[in-house]
């Protein structure tokens, strides 16, 4: 048998293995191709984990701003509860009970610079007379209970109708204080705030019990609204806290509060606001190239290094794994331009700021394949054929 008898029926027997060899195959005689592109592929720069890095991410560091309001010593101060549709409010007219429904009010204490009230004990309150707050009135205290309604407005003896709502307590004091004084002479009153109905946010998300939170008088911030629905569960995303304000979704890192204190993170909530705590699903990182075990890693707490990286993928293989080129390729989530980092891990700096580069959310990690393991690959696919062939002419002589 020549040689061209033994090519002829090695192509013969290629074409017919082809046609019947087993496993998975799509006809693409169907399928058009798309056309070529008509630029080259675009190149993206690579910039070097080293020493020079850290300094420059060093220099160009800046505090972190807060999406919204934050609570803050200054903002604090400035805080006022604005009185809304549903509110109940408890007002003491000092030395005329006749206007609030007490018994108990005509000998007391008129109330002390402040608005704070020091009444004396009197006696407890007639049948008939309008409930007492139990959240705000004590045992012997008198007060006229009443509800803001649907148009804003209260009614209050001698006074008739006001408009209260967005007004806050000591404003509702100095108006009823204004409209009594055309019939009594110096009246004295205390205006508080004992039902808050009008305002609240939704927490919604990885927490033990999530619900509706009432604004109060007292701020609410981001972290109290996490706190009163339980806290967060263990595989909360701390790090993406979402507060939804206007219908455009912020940031918040409440994992920085807490961990840093950064006030910059501690929002102050509005009525109507939407506080959302995802899940890690989303704060994960992709390990993938010459390493033992490819896999997706959540971050803790929305932190995770390189070496956390490689270290939770089983390391380098060091068979087929070049450590001069290990690859984070970021921006994912953002752009089509990724951000190209390298690693050269036979430098003696590299096994510590490994430790110190923070990955981000839908970074890729990629080790690069050696030249030597791609050599030895290629000869394992070719080797098949060479004994094929070894074989054939073996046999035909």
């Amino acid at each position: 048998m020549t040689i061209k008898t033994i090519a002829a029926t090695l192509a013969a027997a290629s074409l017919c293995a082809c046609s019947l060899a087993p496993g998975p195959y799509l006809d693409t005689k169907r399928l058009e191709p798309p056309p070529p592109p008509e630029q080259t592929a675009e190149k993206f720069p690579v910039h070097a984990i080293d020493v020079g890095y850290f300094r420059e991410q060093r220099a160009a560091t800046v505090p972190a701003v807060c999406p919204l309001t934050c609570l803050t010593p200054q903002t604090r101060g400035l805080y006022e509860y604005r009185l809304g549709i549903g509110d109940q409010l408890t007002i003491i007219v000092w030395d005329h009970p006749e206007l609030t429904g007490g018994m108990g009010l005509a000998t007391g204490t008129p109330p002390l610079p402040g608005g704070s009230a020091a009444p004396s004990p009197g006696p407890t309150q007639t049948q008939g007379a309008t409930p007492i707050a139990p959240t705000t009135m004590s045992s012997g205290e008198g007060g006229l209970t009443v509800r803001v309604a649907n148009n804003g407005t209260i009614f209050f003896p001698r006074v008739g109708r006001v408009k209260v709502q967005g007004m806050t307590a000591q404003q509702v004091q100095e108006a009823l204080t204004k409209g009594l004084a055309r019939t009594i002479r110096d009246p004295q009153l205390d205006v508080r705030v004992s039902g808050f109905n009008s305002q609240s946010v939704q927490v919604t998300g990885n927490l033990r019990t999530p619900a509706s939170e009432a604004i109060t008088d007292a701020p609410l911030t981001v972290l109290d609204a996490i706190n009163r629905a339980g806290g967060a569960l263990p595989d909360a995303d701390l790090q993406n806290v979402g507060v939804t304000r206007d219908g455009k979704r912020h940031t918040v890192d409440v994992a920085a509060l807490l961990e840093t204190g950064d006030p910059q993170q501690n929002v102050l909530l509005k009525d109507g606001d939407i506080i959302d705590v995802p899940d890690r699903s989303n704060s994960r990182v992709f390990v993938l190239g010459e390493v033992n075990k490819p896999t997706s890693l959540p971050m803790n707490r929305g932190r995770l290094t390189l070496a956390d990286a490689l270290t939770g993928a089983g390391s380098l293989d060091v068979k087929t794994g070049d450590p001069r080129y290990v690859y984070v390729v970021r921006g994912a989530d953002k752009t089509l331009t990724p951000d190209v980092y390298q690693l050269d891990m036979t430098q003696v700096d590299a096994l510590m700021l490994m430790t110190k580069f923070d990955l981000q959310p839908k970074d890729v990690v990629y080790v690069q394949v050696s030249n030597a393991a791609r050599f030895n690959r290629a000869l394992e696919q070719i080797t098949p054929t060479l004994q094929s062939l070894f074989y054939t002419v073996q046999l035909s002589r």
